[in-house]
């Protein structure tokens, strides 16, 4: 495995450099015409105002710029809800701005995918509501974490999206473990909403969870753990000691969606045996886009210009997977398209299963709420098809939700009488 770290502020040498690494990833994933995943992370987008001119918002905006790039999903780790709402008139407001995001997003095919920070906690009931029905979060998280903690299985990587509020500043690392166990895909990654090596805030756990927690990471070849809580961009690769720079993670804080930016800060609490050497640092508005493929990986930064102006943020990440290492990367499960589509009350629904699994197709209107349940019940290896019936339904867009497992994945169908 080759690890590039490139950081260069003469802009053109930096250029070639990333140009050089982008090229060389792409030549040798063509040798197998991989597809590119593709999905943005933020933070911290909590501090807008609901109002008239929600479109010329800065959350509005990414959502935007996550349509232009063409992403598979989005992450926000955490703070998603304005600090300090508690009028119901301001939350119904807040929720319709989020409900708007989710459906925009869904007509471009594109998932959002959130844990919580620090000002979701006395939000529960609005987190329950916004998150539900199609739009409800993978159900593969430990007993009394639903909707908080889970795993996202996609195609070649492993997403993990770790609350830590259930329990004051901690993760759930029996579940953790379990998840990495099983779970063998070339790039997995881990989010939280606060830092693990203190910036300015840190996860403020005793130091030996903090441990076992980074460890099991760095077994299992995690590559990037994102947060916020922070306002601000910072990349820092987490050094362990060991002379090997393959096997270090990189902490990605990503707080910089809208919130008013922090002051910087020194990695310099109780880091144990990991020196977290800073590669970037930056407080002005932006994202962080990654393109996974089976052999390699691009993580860059881009910063806002101006409205609707997003371009380079002076930081990328890349590396490259040896094409001769074992990993498991056959997706287990598929979920297809309906046919016809649009569809005047008959249409197919198929799917693909390599493992048995406990199967569920349900069906839920624009509102998400679940109008059918087609099928619940495990099943075997192999192809399947279902004849759906929408007799009882209106015209409109409805959305088939496939659950197997781990995995889960929806598909817009559109009934026309």
């Amino acid at each position: 495995m080759l690890k590039l770290i490139q950081h260069d502020d003469r802009g053109d040498i930096m250029i070639r450099c990333k140009l050089f690494t982008f090229f060389l990833i792409n030549i040798l994933a063509g040798l197998h015409a991989q597809p590119v995943d593709r999905f943005m992370v933020f933070s911290d987008p909590h501090y807008y105002s609901p109002n008239s001119g929600f479109r010329e918002t800065i959350l509005f905006e990414l959502v935007n710029a996550a349509i232009t790039e063409e992403v598979d999903f989005i992450f926000i780790t955490g703070d998603l809800i304005i600090q300090g709402v508690s009028e119901d008139s301001h939350i119904d407001s807040v929720l319709a701005d989020w409900r708007f995001i989710l459906d925009t997003l869904a007509q471009h095919d594109i998932r959002l995918y959130a844990l919580r920070g620090n000002n979701d906690v006395s939000s529960g009931a609005a987190w329950d509501s916004l998150f539900s029905g199609v739009y409800a979060f993978p159900q593969n998280g430990p007993p009394g974490e639903l909707n908080r903690t889970y795993a996202i299985v996609y195609d070649n990587m492993l997403f993990l999206s770790l609350d830590q509020y259930i329990s004051a500043h901690r993760i759930n690392q029996t579940w953790v473990d379990s998840i990495l166990t099983v779970n063998h895909r070339p790039h997995i990654f881990a989010a939280g909403h606060e830092p693990v090596f203190k910036l300015i805030h840190s996860l403020g756990v005793d130091p030996e969870v903090r441990d076992l927690f980074w460890e099991s990471l760095t077994d299992a070849g995690a590559k990037i753990f994102f947060c916020g809580h922070d306002h601000c961009y910072d990349h820092a690769v987490i050094d362990d000691g060991d002379a090997d720079p393959t096997n270090d993670i990189h902490q990605m804080i990503v707080g910089t969606g809208g919130a008013y930016p922090h002051g910087d800060g020194e990695y310099d609490g109780d880091n144990g045996r990991w020196t977290p050497v800073r590669s970037f640092h930056a407080a002005d508005t932006g994202y962080v886009l990654a393109e996974v493929t089976e052999s390699g990986l691009l993580v860059s930064r881009k910063k806002r210009e101006g409205p609707n102006n997003y371009s380079d943020g002076g930081d990328a990440y890349s590396f490259l997977t040896s094409l001769t290492e074992e990993y498991y990367s056959v997706k287990d499960f598929n979920l297809y398209q309906n046919y016809p589509n649009p569809f005047n009350q008959n249409t197919v629904i198929s799917w693909y299963l390599t493992v048995s699994s406990h199967v569920e197709l349900t069906v839920y209107n624009v509102l998400g709420e679940k109008v059918a349940t087609l099928l619940s019940k495990r099943m075997n290896p192999g192809n399947y098809t279902y004849q759906f019936d929408g007799e009882f339904l209106t015209s409109g867009i409805y959305y088939c939700r496939f659950s197997a497992g781990e995995y889960q994945a929806a598909k817009k169908m559109i009934l026309l009488r």
